[in-house]
């Protein structure tokens, strides 16, 4: 072996580290490598070697240490190519280990994969010939002599799906168009001794990459999570200063973030006011059950923070879910009618009918035969139906928004539209700036903050926004409640005898539309 030989291999070993490395020899080993033989194209200085930052550095001895990591960061400040110099680092050195990278489109599946190809290009012949031949090299993917591989795959794909990958890289996992079916196609990849990497920028809160990165930091799952934020890159404060005057909030937030609380809750477009919600004043309430009038136990769907008063006139906004355990949540939100507080919740997992008949009927009778807006979409019809035939008076008919002195109908409930949705919405957020509506409830503030509006306009929660509805349909009912028709005299206690004599009675008057459905005020 001659001379030069001799220092190409000690070249090769410097890149590859000792064989006997520990996690700190492997990290100034491939920085040695990228420093040394690794080039990439600067959008300024064009080909350039890839002189690694403090924070890429850092990004890789998490990547080395730990099996899962999740990296939340800002944009472009180079860990997509950190992750495809990274990627191929472990292919070309070690034997059989299969990488993929996921992206959202092929496309940008392409665009990162030729980063590696680049890299491996500009690398000197004699790496080339020490290293393992590439034996088979395509658009998306580069397979070596050495059984290792790498692949770069849109999100739509299965890496799991009958290989034993190594690693994956899933890149601007929060953008995905399907993440979280994404995901479900990942995850078996960590059950089988794979790693797997995330990297993003954020959403807003609620998805995936965020519930990921929650877990991260509460240790409820083994991910190692890593926070860069846009300083981490060659920006300085002048250049925040110009970009912080050109983009909206959400938008700085989410491309340019300075923590991950900022990063998730402000990059999600939020429809309500952040610092607003950040000053209300959070209170416990007390929690438990409501049955024949009165509140039982210490623990329940119901929270209370004012028991009802005197005459004092109360509204109820409800939301109706599909009522499986598994899925969305029914909530209530009961409002005080003259200080605009909202003094309960109920949020919990009920049958339709059983929201109507029970939850309502109890919750409305317990704060003075409080007026009821139900909405009345899908299952709220059934809702709606059983608290009438329950004999409550006080429930509010839907009114006809077009009209310039909007009447009511005889349709029960609140119907959420294209056209009424963004109204009590809108009203909603101008009733919390103007401090009309006062919560103190930490859940509903935790949803309003995840209550965003996507490009098309549409809102939503994220996961959910069930509180959101029923609060905003509370207080479109602060609109009707001391209207004559929604004033009612005591009725006679549930299943008392004046109840049942009421009910005989009201069995024959006319019938009443709820929503799509024409029943009798009353069946017993």
């Amino acid at each position: 072996m001659n001379l030069d030989e001799l220092l190409n291999e000690r070249e090769w070993r410097l890149c590859r580290g000792p064989d006997d490395a520990d996690d700190t020899d492997l990290v100034d080993a491939f920085e040695y490598f990228c420093s040394n033989y690794w080039y990439i194209r600067h959008p300024e200085r064009g080909r350039i070697l890839f002189e690694m930052r403090e924070a890429q550095r850092e990004t890789v001895y998490a990547w080395i240490s730990y099996r899962n990591t999740i990296v939340l960061k800002a944009r472009q400040i180079g860990f997509s190519t950190l992750a495809a110099a990274f990627a191929f680092w472990e292919v070309f050195f070690w034997q059989d280990r299969f990488e993929v990278m996921l992206s959202r489109t092929e496309r940008e599946a392409a665009k990162l994969l030729q980063k590696s190809k680049y890299g491996y290009k500009m690398l000197p012949d004699w790496m080339k010939q020490r290293g393992p031949d590439l034996v088979s090299d395509n658009q998306l993917k580069m397979v070596f002599a050495n059984e290792s591989a790498l692949e770069s795959l849109p999100s739509g794909n299965d890496p799991a799906r009958g290989e034993s990958v190594y690693r994956v890289f899933i890149d601007e996992m929060a953008f995905l168009p399907n993440s979280e079916e994404a995901w479900a196609s990942i995850e078996p990849i960590a059950d089988v001794g794979g790693r797997i990497v995330c990297l993003s920028t954020a959403k807003g809160e609620g998805n995936i990459f965020h519930r990921l990165w929650v877990g991260s930091q509460t240790g409820t799952n083994d991910f190692k999570g890593v926070f860069f934020p846009w300083s981490a890159g060659d920006r300085d404060e002048d250049w925040y200063e110009v970009k912080k005057s050109q983009l909206p909030d959400w938008q700085l937030a989410q491309e340019y973030p300075s923590n991950p609380d900022e990063a998730f809750v402000r990059s999600g477009r939020p429809v309500f006011d952040i610092d607003l919600l950040g000053s209300f004043h959070k209170e416990q309430p007390r929690r438990g059950f409501l049955w024949d009038g009165a509140m039982h136990g210490s623990e329940g769907p119901l929270s209370v923070w004012e028991m009802p008063s005197g005459e004092t006139a109360y509204c109820v906004g409800a939301d109706v879910a599909e009522g499986l355990s598994h899925g969305d949540y029914s909530s209530a939100h009961v409002i005080d009618a003259s200080t605009g507080k909202v003094v309960a919740t109920w949020h919990g997992h009920v049958e339709p009918d059983l929201f109507g008949s029970d939850v309502l009927y109890n919750l409305g009778m317990f704060y003075n035969q409080a007026l009821i807006g139900v909405e009345n979409n899908n299952h709220g019809l059934t809702t709606l139906k059983a608290l009438q035939k329950t004999g409550y008076r006080n429930i509010y008919r839907q009114r006809r928004l077009a009209n310039r002195s909007p009447q009511a109908t005889e349709i029960l409930g609140w119907r959420t539209t294209a056209a009424s949705k963004p109204l009590a919405i809108d009203e909603l957020a101008k009733a919390l700036r103007d401090d009309d509506v006062v919560v103190e409830c930490e859940f509903t503030i935790g949803e309003l903050r995840t209550f965003v509006r996507e490009d098309n306009g549409k809102m939503h929660g994220s996961p959910h926004d069930d509180r959101v509805m029923s609060l905003a349909i509370a207080n479109q009912m602060l609109k009707h409640v001391w209207l004559p028709e929604y004033r009612v005299e005591s009725v006679a206690p549930k299943y008392s005898l004046d109840w049942f004599s009421d009910h005989i009675v009201r069995e024959y008057k006319p019938k009443v539309v709820i929503g799509s459905y024409n029943v009798r005020n009353v069946t017993v």
